[in-house]
This record gives structure tokens, C-alpha cells and sequence, in this order.
């Protein structure tokens, strides 16, 4: 059985409650339309969001540590270490829950505002066996708000929703990196513990949707034009760009996929 971790912000830190729980109802859809029903998800909270979604294998469970409230005077590398840290420690949390109460048998972490394919329940449940688990190449990067989307097979680099590994197996992503608390990116765990790759697209990062403390707009414009577009650094991430990704429509398959609304 597979089981989906959810860590979700504190209400004390978001910018907009109401509009963050719409997000995270909105993930909530998209994990519930997995096509094998073997699964549960565990949304590790502060506060209980406000939801109209309920289901009988939804568990919430609440943190008892305080959140990243920003202190005065404090730089936002502090701030976003103490954030990355909240998630690491709710991963942590939600896992050991999955564990304890499910005896689950694999465990993913979905970010409280992206999607999922709806056949990873049924792939991961179909291929149970010896394998440590999966990282996510494929998927696709959306802007909120926008009409079109961005194929890229660096997934797993750039989004959270992405890993799938045996529970006992999620101490390797965990503080081995100074800014990412949980490091998503890695698909060689300690020696010669090595991931599959999942073999289609596995989910969409959502982007500058208000609620992303490291993706949001003001951020990405300043990640993407450090020197300015014409010097040779640009150009150089300009030509990246276009060798990684590519321009999709959203369509009728992909919202059903997704259930991307």
C-alpha cells in the first residue's frame, strides 16, 4: 500500500489562508483520483485547513512544534531554512504516522499545492516488491493563471512531489543538504541504494500561485535574471531553458490525468 504525505503550511505563516486552502482542496482532489483505491493520506498540520473535501482515508495530523513565524530583523535565508525545516519535520512526522498506523509499504510527499498522475497508486501497488522506490523525471510546471504548461524530465530536481521510497528510506533525504531540509533531488540514497524512475509524467509543479515561499513570482524573476537577459549568463539560461522544457496546451487528457482544474 501506498501512502501520500502532505505537509501543509501553518495558517500563522500564510499570505492568505483562504486562498491556501482552496490550493490545498484543490491537491486534495488530484490525489483522490488515483485509479487503484489502496491508499491513504496524511496531512501533517498546524492548524486543520478549511476544507469542504472529506474522505474516510484522509488523517490529519497536527505538529506540536511552532511554526516558521518571521522574527524581526530576520534574513530570508533564515527564514526560508526555518520553513524548509517545518517541511522536513512534517514529512518526518507524517511518515512515522503512515508507518505506525498503516504498516504502509511505500510513502510519497506531495506538496500542499501541486498534482498528481492519477495511476502512481496503481503503478507502485502493481510493482510492490524489493524496489527502494521511484523519483519522478517527467512532469509538467504551470503558472497559476495560465493557460499552457511546461514539459520537463527535471522534475524531480525542481518539485517536491516527487519522491516515492520506502518509509524506512526517507532518513536519506533528510538534512543532507544547508538549504533544503528535505532534499528531493537525490536518486542515489547512501552507497548503492539507487531510485527508479517512474515511466510517465508524474505530476505538475504548481507555480507563482501566492502560497510558494521559494517559487513565487517576485522570486522567479529574480532567479532567472541575475545579470541581466542579455549577458552571457542570461543567454546561457535562456538556451538551458529551451533544452529542458517544452510548451504544452492543457488538454482534456491532461486535466483528466491530473484532475487539473
Amino acid at each position: 500500500m501506498l501512502t501520500f504525505i502532505i505537509p501543509v503550511k501553518s495558517q500563522q505563516v500564510s499570505s492568505d489562508w483562504p486562498k491556501f486552502c482552496q490550493l490545498f482542496e484543490r491537491t486534495l482532489g488530484s490525489v483522490f483520483n488515483q485509479t487503484d483505491k489502496n491508499y491513504k493520506v496524511v496531512a501533517v498540520c498546524h492548524e486543520i485547513p478549511e476544507i469542504r473535501f472529506k474522505h474516510e482515508n484522509l488523517f490529519f495530523v497536527q505538529a506540536d512544534f511552532e511554526p516558521p513565524i518571521p522574527r524581526d530583523s530576520e534574513s530570508q535565508e533564515s527564514l526560508n531554512k526555518r520553513r524548509e525545516l517545518d517541511k522536513g519535520k512534517k514529512i518526518e512526522l507524517g511518515v512515522e504516522y503512515a508507518q505506525r498506523q498503516f504498516n504502509t509499504d511505500y510513502v510519497m510527499t506531495v506538496d500542499s499545492d501541486d498534482y498528481i498522475s492519477k495511476g502512481i497508486s496503481a503503478y507502485v501497488n502493481e510493482n510492490n516488491g524489493n524496489l527502494p522506490g521511484w523519483y519522478i523525471k517527467n512532469g509538467y510546471i504551470h503558472f497559476e493563471g495560465k493557460n499552457f504548461l511546461f514539459k520537463t524530465y527535471k522534475f524531480s530536481y525542481l518539485c517536491g512531489s516527487s519522491v516515492i521510497v520506502k518509509p524506512e528510506l526517507i532518513k536519506y533525504f533528510i538534512g543532507v543538504d544547508s538549504k533544503l531540509y528535505f532534499d528531493h533531488r537525490l536518486k542515489v540514497l547512501g552507497q548503492n541504494i539507487s531510485l527508479s524512475e517512474l515511466p510517465f509524467s508524474g505530476g505538475i509543479y504548481s507555480m507563482a500561485n501566492g502560497e510558494n515561499h521559494l517559487m513565487s513570482l517576485t522570486n522567479i524573476k529574480k532567479f532567472n535574471n541575475h545579470n541581466g537577459w542579455m549577458s552571457s549568463e542570461g543567454l546561457r539560461r535562456i538556451y538551458n531553458k529551451f533544452r529542458n522544457y517544452s510548451f504544452r496546451f492543457i488538454t482534456p487528457s491532461i486535466r483528466d490525468e491530473f484532475n487539473f482544474y
